[in-house]
């Protein structure tokens, strides 16, 4: 399935901990959201364009934390759901 995530989202750390924040039209700081590692990193590739599809972001995960690609499809997969839930990616099914 293909992925894209919607413009104006901030990346950062903050105090040792992972946020997405909205920017512009998208700012609501009382809908920040604090992200695990895996979760930021597949925010980045997003971001830099690195991957366009959950099996993309499934092999690079995969293969940085050295984790069978069932699993790592998996975590994407879930990672995937809960942000199209919050509004930040657009999944293509």
């Amino acid at each position: 399935m293909k992925v894209a995530i919607k413009k104006d989202f901030l990346l950062r750390n903050v105090a040792g901990e992972n946020v997405l924040i909205g920017c512009g039209e998208q700012i609501n700081f009382s809908r920040m959201l604090m992200l695990n590692d895996t979760a930021a990193r597949i925010v980045k590739m997003l971001q830099n364009g690195s991957a366009a599809t959950d099996e993309d972001l499934a092999r690079q995960i995969s293969e940085e934390y050295e984790v069978g690609y069932d699993e790592a499809f998996g975590d994407v997969g879930d990672v995937l759901a809960a942000l199209e839930e919050q509004g930040v990616v657009v999944l293509d099914k």
